[in-house]
């Protein structure tokens, strides 16, 4: 059976990196796409997260920028869930 052809719509905090790191590790998965969202932090914390995360697989995914905020009502940042930058602090190197 060939692999299964997928996107991520994402806000990758902690959880979300280790989701996209095991869905790029699956060979049931052909993943093309992280689509990403503002999440418990602002969307440049968690599109520079995206990029990174896939960065250190040396997959060639594109990541794009998804929504800012929620469709209804305002952005709220909680950074008590994942740290202020979503990863909890943990400096992973710049992605593609």
């Amino acid at each position: 059976m060939s692999p299964r052809i997928c996107l991520i719509d994402t806000d990758p905090g902690t959880d979300d990196a280790i989701a996209i790191w095991l869905a790029l590790a699956s060979p049931e998965l052909d993943l093309r796409l992280l689509s990403v969202a503002g999440g418990n932090v602002g969307l440049g914390h968690t599109l520079r997260n995206a990029r990174a995360v896939a960065g250190l697989t040396g997959r060639d995914v594109p990541v794009v920028a998804g929504a800012e905020g929620p469709l209804l009502g305002a952005f709220v940042s909680e950074t008590r869930v994942h740290g202020a930058d979503g990863l909890a602090g943990v400096a992973l190197p710049e992605g593609p």
